[in-house]
């Protein structure tokens, strides 16, 4: 019964997992693809308050966000390893890619987040295409890392 609880719970794990991860790479894909391609069409003295409103909120909320999905892709990398003796090297990789979105966020991304939430320069159009560049790519980074911890749960 013990043994039944413990695989049981890796499931559910790895459910989660899946789900919280494809969750924040669809919205993020959905930041990218939608709202803000939307936001350039609007006139600056609309487009500026909500871009500004939007970048207050994904800067509470996202850090935990990307933190949990990074925390439960590292657990499944250290249940799969425990129980096999070997290194699940798609969901390791996907880890890895994880914290590297993680850390090129915080360096690239949160930075003109925070000049355009707090006091917007006037050139401040210029950050927002700059930061709508580099979040394409976190997105395909998040996206890659997403592959690769499906196919990790896949190939177990």
């Amino acid at each position: 019964m013990l043994l039944f609880m413990g695989e049981f719970m890796t499931e559910v794990l790895s459910v989660v997992a899946i789900i919280v991860a494809g969750l924040m790479v669809g919205s993020e894909l959905a930041i990218a693809t939608f709202v803000h391609p939307t936001l350039d069409k609007l006139p600056d003295d609309v487009h500026l308050p909500v871009a500004s409103a939007l970048a207050r909120v994904q800067g509470r909320f996202m850090p935990f966000w990307y933190i949990l999905v990074f925390l439960l892709t590292l657990a499944e990398v250290v249940i799969q390893w425990h129980q096999s003796g070997r290194l699940p090297i798609w969901i390791a990789t996907s880890a890895v890619l994880w914290m590297s979105a993680i850390l090129y966020s915080v360096t690239a991304l949160v930075p003109i987040n925070n000049r355009i939430k707090s006091n917007p320069p006037p050139d401040w159009k210029m950050y927002r295409h700059r930061w709508d560049l580099l979040h394409r790519w976190r997105v395909v980074l998040l996206t890659t890392a997403f592959a690769f911890l499906i196919v990790g749960f896949v190939s177990k």
